[in-house]
């Protein structure tokens, strides 16, 4: 089904499936929870797709920029296939332009910088190659930094020395900082040294659900004062005590919550799409329509749904200079 609120998912898994399953259609692929025909049918507005560079293991080592040149060039190609379809996208503008020409866009991200390896030529070249947001780790220490944790002492690590220059960096280039997977140190370090908001493209909130991958309420509160978002995350894990399943309900208490503590330019869409499994309440775009309806029986106001699916990420994209 169609939703009426145009909206941005700033965060999928799903280049990652297309190499799993061994080609890089993006079009129509039951088999992944996003596709480009979903996206347009269901109203979306644009997708942030992540490459994300799994762990290396001596049973399967990678050449990291081999695997991020193969995965990027998956949506590069489908952008030559389907351009009536999808055009990608590098700003603000880029989005609301392809969305006018009747298009659904795709925004390149970054989920673990560690292939950057302290070299600041190698993030300017994330920048080249289109990438406009960045999360400084997944699930293991890097270059950038440490990762959430559930021992408070890591989690109170924060971001490395070149990490901590790296923020002016992608500040001056416009590439926006994604702090999902860092650890709280981290996350008040990046809250500290940036001058642009920040994301957080898929975590929820640490008040609803004690997972480490979510935010305190201090956090939410200082990640809206500083201008940013935050990304609904529809993993079950991340959403109850229930690690199989999620329902409405679940989904539209952490809308309300980040609401409540950070006001409505905070809470935007982020659902781990292709890296998340279990019998979820809203699975693939066309279904997105069910979560828009049950938090307008929740009592979001128009504003605050438009908000919410799409206006506080291009905001967000806008003042990083995109």
């Amino acid at each position: 089904m169609k939703s009426k609120y145009p909206y941005i998912d700033m965060h999928c898994d799903t280049l990652l499936r297309c190499l799993v399953r061994g080609d890089g259609d993006l079009y129509d692929t039951p088999e992944t929870m996003v596709d480009l025909s979903r996206m347009a049918q269901a109203g979306q507005m644009a997708q942030f797709f992540a490459v994300f560079f799994p762990p290396q293991t001596p049973e399967h080592p990678f050449d990291e920029w081999e695997f991020f040149e193969k995965l990027s060039g998956y949506l590069a190609a489908a952008m030559k296939e389907h351009g009536d379809v999808a055009g990608p996208a590098y700003s603000a503008g880029d989005i609301r332009n392809n969305h006018r020409a009747g298009k659904v866009s795709a925004v390149l991200t970054v989920e673990d910088g560690r292939a950057v390896n302290g070299d600041a030529d190698k993030v300017r070249y994330f920048y080249d190659c289109g990438v406009r947001v960045m999360g400084y780790t997944w699930n293991f220490a890097n270059c950038l930094g440490y990762p959430n944790a559930r021992d408070p002492a890591d989690m109170a690590l924060g971001l490395t020395a070149f990490g901590k220059q790296t923020v002016e960096q992608l500040n001056e280039l416009g590439v926006v900082i994604d702090v999902s997977h860092l650890s709280d140190g981290g996350f008040y370090d990046v809250a500290a040294l940036t001058r642009k908001p920040f994301l957080a493209t898929h975590s929820n909130c640490r008040a609803l659900r004690d997972h480490p991958r979510n935010l305190t309420d201090e956090m939410l509160r200082l990640l809206a004062d500083k201008g940013g978002a935050a990304g609904l995350n529809f993993c079950p894990e991340f959403i109850s005590d229930d690690p199989k399943h999620t329902t409405l309900a679940g989904l539209t208490a952490h809308v309300m919550h980040m609401l409540k503590v950070g006001g409505e330019d905070l809470p935007a869409l982020g659902t781990d799409f292709d890296g998340i499994g279990g019998d979820l309440a809203v699975g693939q775009p066309t279904e997105m329509v069910r979560l828009f309806e049950a938090l307008e029986q929740a009592g979001m106001t128009q504003r605050q749904l438009e908000k919410f699916a799409r206006d506080n990420v291009l905001r967000v994209l806008e003042e990083n200079g995109l």
